[in-house]
């Protein structure tokens, strides 16, 4: 048995008693990246996306910049987010051009990985 498959024998106890009390969620297994994620009934797809994306940024705050894709890492992330944070509205024109300019990092960055 592997370790997750221990995690999830062990959380079965618990998950059961709450959907004895009405307790709703959703569990998701990711078995090659060995993670668990319990989401609450209130949680929609912006709140799942949101908080995995609150992992890729901190690998991306934590990644040290003189690795050669930290700054594709860091400036999809960031522009993710603004996305995420703005998905039911309009853009800023600020933010557009916030954007705009992270791609252009991007693009500068791959094209000396190109090289």
């Amino acid at each position: 048995m592997s370790s997750i498959d221990k995690v999830l024998d062990g959380l079965k106890g618990v998950l059961e008693e709450l959907q004895k009390q009405n307790i709703y969620f959703k569990v998701s297994v990711d078995r090659d990246g060995s993670i668990v994620r319990i989401y609450g009934e209130g949680s929609d797809y912006i709140n799942r996306a949101s908080s995995g994306l609150g992992e890729v940024m901190e690998l991306a705050y934590t990644t040290a910049e003189h690795h050669p894709y930290w700054a594709v890492l860091y400036n999809a992330a960031e522009i993710c987010k603004t996305v995420l944070d703005r998905w039911g509205s309009d853009f800023t024109a600020d933010q557009i051009s916030e954007m705009s300019w992270r791609c252009d990092e991007i693009k500068m960055v791959l094209g000396r990985l190109e090289k």
